[in-house]
């Protein structure tokens, strides 16, 4: 029987969300490149390409504007579908419906289309109890079930150069020191106080003096205490590909529900996740507020269904130590993990 992916010479797949979500789906979109190597071509927002999906094995990008409406994107369909010509098979790995996408299936009107939502031919479920990035990899999963999710989770690729330079200011910086990561912006509503942040690194740092804590947050900085603050880095106007790489560096990772986690859960960084009940969109349970938490690393998730202000510094703390001493002798293991991923 011929296998349902070789049928189609243009196929063309549509993602567009927030930054972390690109994360999200990275492993998916890999995996429809090796299904149609030099065959696929990439609808998205623009700028992102540069850098999430930079070494895709693509035959076109179309990068179109959109608008936020809602949970969802707004965008000149026909303008999509002028550029893209011919397309036999579209697939969305977007979790939301929009009159844009609509039109877009029925200006293309491909053989198959293949989505979470309502407007495709096949859709597939979006079950809660599932991490994100395996409702975007469902879709290539969908055309080949013999492809696994872990063998496309690895991170971005970086700029060249930028690991090198990251490196050499680390080694001017902090020589000789372990990195803890810390990221603590995002929407306010999933933002831990930053007067709970300041006296979580300055415990740990106390506790720790074998290591420094880089604040990968933009914004705002983390006001330590005189004897910290010699160990306390901060990244303000970090470029993003800088700041992965300062993760791919890092021993431990304490964030919210960002960018920042996911991209230190692709580098397999053992990390700690706060959540609120904001951050739990698919209801109140442990296991569903996981949907937007860590997934391939070693973690801790600590969640607070009041809200993040209630979640404590000692129960932070308590998370990171218990984490440090579950991966205690992994980092060997991790950077043979990290030389195959990008053999």
């Amino acid at each position: 029987m011929q296998p349902l992916c070789s049928r189609f010479r243009y196929p063309a797949v549509i993602f567009a969300n927030a930054i972390g979500d690109h994360l999200l789906a990275l492993p998916a979109l890999r995996a429809l490149t090796k299904i149609f190597p030099r065959r696929l071509s990439l609808i998205c927002m623009p700028g992102f390409r540069r850098h999430f999906f930079t070494g895709l094995r693509l035959r076109s990008i179309c990068e179109v504007k959109m608008r936020v409406r809602g949970r969802s994107r707004v965008f000149d369909s026909g303008r999509v579908a002028e550029k893209l010509g011919r397309c036999d098979l579209l697939l969305s790995l977007n979790p939301w419906r929009s009159p844009s996408v609509q039109k877009l299936v029925e200006r293309l009107s491909p053989a198959l289309s293949v989505g979470l939502t309502p407007e495709f031919h096949d859709v597939l479920p979006k079950d809660p109890r599932r991490h994100a990035s395996e409702w975007a990899f469902s879709i290539p999963a969908h055309l080949d079930p013999s492809l696994r999710l872990a063998d496309f989770a690895y991170p971005p690729s970086l700029p060249p150069g930028c690991l090198a330079r990251v490196r050499e200011f680390l080694e001017e910086k902090a020589p000789a020191k372990r990195i803890l990561a810390v990221h603590n912006e995002t929407k306010p509503e999933k933002v831990w106080p930053q007067h709970s942040l300041i006296q979580l690194v300055e415990s740990f740092l106390a506790h720790h003096p074998e290591f420094v804590v880089f604040v990968l947050d933009p914004q705002k900085r983390c006001e330590v205490a005189r004897p910290f603050r010699d160990r306390v880095i901060h990244s303000r106007g970090l470029p993003l590909p800088y700041a992965f790489a300062v993760l791919r560096e890092s021993s431990l990772f304490l964030g919210v529900n960002s960018c920042m986690l996911h991209a230190a859960d692709l580098y397999r960084i053992p990390g700690v996740g706060l959540f609120g009940p904001r951050n739990c969109r698919y209801g109140p349970t442990r296991k569903r507020f996981e949907h937007w938490g860590f997934r391939f690393s070693r973690h801790r998730h600590v969640w607070n269904p009041r809200g993040m202000e209630h979640i404590a510094v000692g129960t932070v703390l308590e998370a990171l130590e218990s984490l440090m001493k579950s991966t205690a002798g992994s980092r060997r293991a991790r950077k043979a993990w990290e030389n195959s991923a990008t053999a």
